[in-house]
């Protein structure tokens, strides 16, 4: 008979720091441990777990600077980690992490003023099983039709919320229209059996889009009815019904009707207005995506740069998804050549492009395979925004050696940027200067945005 694995002993933590997973600090021992959620300068008492990972058991003594959170589920919910944390000192923390991971000093780390509000895309799901944490785990489930978000680690079950504090006010008009139609059954991941599955919300220029994913098995005249409800919200830009009956727990499907308004969303990129399929990618701050793309605008500014900024020349826009970030900066170029792996926002960023009256060339392929084959007018100046896990290796090594005037690197992973900073400088670039902006206020992410430079 196997020994049974005995609970650890609580221990004390004091977090002193972020992390990329979450707030950190050491026990007495001089062990770090990384929590889920909790304000630096605090006293824990957690329980170990693995790979440094430890459970909040309970806040021994609170941070000097400590704030209450403003989302009554926070904790429980599986998105905000930082709500403890006064918004200034949240991005105190964000600048020092940064710098460690890259290794390099960082700029005070800057956003937007709205430390609630800000976001621009909510998706939440139905359940037939609420999660409270507040009760024995035997009785922690709730059988009915919710709506919410997950919990930390649990597809199977929702924590039902009413409105969320990151949403917009239109969105959460939406949530409010929504619950109030009482929409029934909940999908059963775990059967595979009910109705509706997800809504996600998205905010644009002209309103909310709001996107219903349920299974075939929902009626129409449902759907519909709820549909009619959101075209009366002034608010709401349209209404998408999608059908979903696969397994995987991911809110699209096949759009099977418009129930209202326009089917696309309206996206502001520096000047630029472009129009975004509702599944597109955009940064989910829409005022911080807008500071995000000055820092990166004033990153490729070299001396002797006219004071327009105008610097002639080709950018190179890598990892570009719908082309935001070419196109916010387009005045500034001759031309633009991106590189995307999806076709599908490929051929929005050449609509979005000639809608704008931008000249250039968009790719579809990995980044890796279709740069080495291309011929890039010169001068250069090179954009890179990859995914979490950074450049693919032969795309840094391709980097590397690449002939160009400054390479800005833009990352959601700062430690993906300073691996693949020891690649870049290995073929000659010299990081020049590191910038941090917060479009995830509330949250342990952060957009770093570092410059290389040719000696």
């Amino acid at each position: 008979m196997g020994r049974r694995n005995r609970p650890r002993p609580p221990l004390a933590v004091v977090l002193d720091r972020l992390d990329p997973k979450g707030p950190s600090g050491l026990d007495e021992r001089g062990r770090r441990h990384v929590v889920r959620t909790g304000a630096v300068g605090a006293t824990l008492e957690v329980r170990a777990g693995r790979k440094g990972k430890a459970e909040r058991m309970a806040l021994l003594d609170p941070a000097p600077d400590q704030v209450e959170p403003v989302c009554p589920v926070f904790g429980t919910c599986g998105g905000c980690q930082l709500q403890e944390m006064p918004l200034a000192r949240q991005r105190e923390e964000k600048t020092a992490m940064v710098a460690r991971q890259v290794g390099h000093p960082c700029a005070p780390c800057e956003g937007s003023p709205a430390a609630t509000g800000y976001r621009n895309k909510l998706e939440l799901s139905w359940s037939p099983r609420r999660y409270l944490a507040d009760v024995p785990t035997d009785r922690a489930l709730v059988e009915g039709s919710w709506l919410g978000f997950h919990p930390p680690g649990w597809y199977s079950r929702v924590v039902s919320v009413e409105d969320c504090p990151l949403g917009t006010p239109a969105m959460n008009q939406v949530i409010a229209t929504v619950l109030a139609q009482g929409c029934a059954p909940a999908w059963d991941n775990t059967s595979h059996q009910g109705a509706w599955r997800h809504i996600v919300l998205r905010q644009g220029e002209e309103g909310v889009l709001v996107t219903l994913v349920t299974s075939s098995a929902c009626p129409e005249a449902e759907v519909r009815a709820l549909g009619e409800q959101l075209a009366r919200l002034d608010v709401c830009s349209g209404v998408l019904w999608r059908v979903n009956d696969g397994l995987a727990e991911v809110a699209t499907g096949e759009l099977r009707a418009v129930l209202h308004g326009k089917p696309d969303l309206r996206m502001r990129a520096g000047a630029r207005l472009l129009r975004l399929p509702p599944e597109a990618f955009f940064q989910v701050n829409t005022d911080g995506a807008a500071l995000l793309f000055d820092r990166i605008a004033q990153a490729l500014v070299l001396p002797g740069d006219p004071p327009s900024g105008r610097a002639g020349g080709t950018l190179v826009d890598l990892y570009c998804g719908v082309g935001a970030i070419g196109l916010a900066l387009a005045d500034r170029f001759d031309g633009i050549v991106g590189i995307e792996l999806l076709e599908s926002a490929v051929e929005t960023a050449r609509d979005n492009a000639a809608a704008n009256g931008v000249t250039g060339s968009w790719y579809a392929g990995p980044v890796e395979e279709v740069l080495p084959t291309l011929d890039l007018p010169a001068p250069r100046r090179v954009v890179v925004d990859p995914p979490r896990v950074g450049l693919h290796p032969k795309a840094a090594a391709y980097l590397a050696g690449l002939e160009a005037e400054v390479l800005v690197y833009v990352a959601c992973s700062p430690a993906s940027l300073g691996r693949d900073r020891v690649i870049l400088e290995e073929g000659g670039w010299v990081l020049d200067g590191l910038w941090a902006v917060d479009l995830f206020p509330q949250t342990r992410h952060v957009e770093a945005i570092a410059r290389f430079l040719r000696p």
